[in-house]
């Protein structure tokens, strides 16, 4: 074990050092249409097109419709819809999963801000129109889901579910129009070390393993230095803060605790991609946090080599 984490830490290492002989040299690219490393969201007048298209918007729609469908027959359905109906009711669960599920659901709505804001503007609506429809569209996404879940027996209409998703579903706007966002990333990593909620849930849906899933602020120290210091700090390292549950949550054991999280963190903007499809490719990645050295400081403190894999 103690070679296999060594190896590890050495390819880590390793890594590290081509990635910052990699990033030294990007403030010598030639510069493009934008500045890439302030404006990363904005787009290129010839890279899409600004007339709306109707077949475009019809094929938008009708994906949608698909997507839909699939998601509700698949996961929706099969995991809590299957039960007996109920009159319409309100709920706002706050004690499940120590609020953590708000988390997801603003996670969830953040990939429905993405991939709306992906087709209108393939459709050929304005970079501010897409942005616009893809936040309203997560909204009625998730007011559609919690109508659903009013009239489950078993849970509830949630307000405050429906207004993490919202609030998701215009992250995407944000981070092109508030400046604050130029130096913070929202992410979220997935990793299988306990089996505690599988073993009680009938279900099985693993957007709800809340107690393997972390929630991260990624912080971008670089733009955040000044720009004498910058050429000493490698742009593409971030400091990250993570918030999780442990697995008393879905073992009923008492006391189940917040987990609290410090890492280092990789920005991919940083690496400055300048084609739509590259650009769109790094936009993903960014929202997930993938495996780093990482110290929990609450309630207890461990260092993990590779985090959110636990050895």
């Amino acid at each position: 074990m103690k070679g296999s984490i060594s190896k590890c830490f050495a390819a880590f290492a390793l890594a590290l050092v081509c990635l910052v002989q990699f990033t030294h040299a990007a403030p010598n690219d030639p510069l493009t249409w934008r500045d890439s490393a302030w404006d990363y969201r904005s787009e290129d007048p010839e890279d899409v097109g600004t007339q709306v298209s109707i077949p475009k918007v019809a094929g938008v729609a009708s994906l949608t419709l698909i997507a839909y469908g699939a998601a509700y027959w698949l996961v929706f359905e099969k995991g809590w819809w299957e039960d007996e109906g109920s009159h319409f009711h309100f709920e706002n669960d706050f004690d499940y999963a120590m609020n953590l599920d708000k988390f997801g659901h603003f996670a969830s709505g953040v990939m429905m801000g993405e991939s709306f804001y992906e087709g209108y503007r393939w459709a050929g609506l304005s970079e501010f129109q897409s942005y616009l429809f893809a936040g309203l569209s997560a909204l009625s996404t998730h007011i559609a889901i919690d109508v659903k879940d009013g009239y489950s027996p078993d849970w509830g209409f949630s307000i405050f579910d429906v207004l993490s998703g919202t609030l998701g579903g215009f992250l995407p706007m944000a981070e092109r129009y508030i400046p604050v966002f130029k130096y913070v990333d929202l992410k979220w990593s997935y990793w299988i070390n306990t089996k505690a909620y599988y073993r009680q849930s009938h279900t099985k849906v693993f957007t709800d393993d809340y107690c393997n899933q972390t929630f991260w602020a990624s912080f971008k120290l670089y733009r955040l230095l000044p720009a004498a210091a910058r050429q000493y700090y490698p742009s593409w390292l971030a400091v990250a803060a993570g918030l999780s549950i442990d697995e008393k949550v879905f073992t009923g054991e008492p006391h189940p605790r917040r987990e609290v999280y410090i890492a280092l963190d990789y920005d991919f903007e940083a690496f400055r991609p300048q084609s739509r499809m590259a650009r769109s490719i790094v936009k993903y990645l960014n929202y997930f946090k993938l495996p780093a050295p990482t110290v929990q400081v609450y309630p207890e403190v461990h260092w993990y080599w590779l985090y959110p894999i636990k050895f």
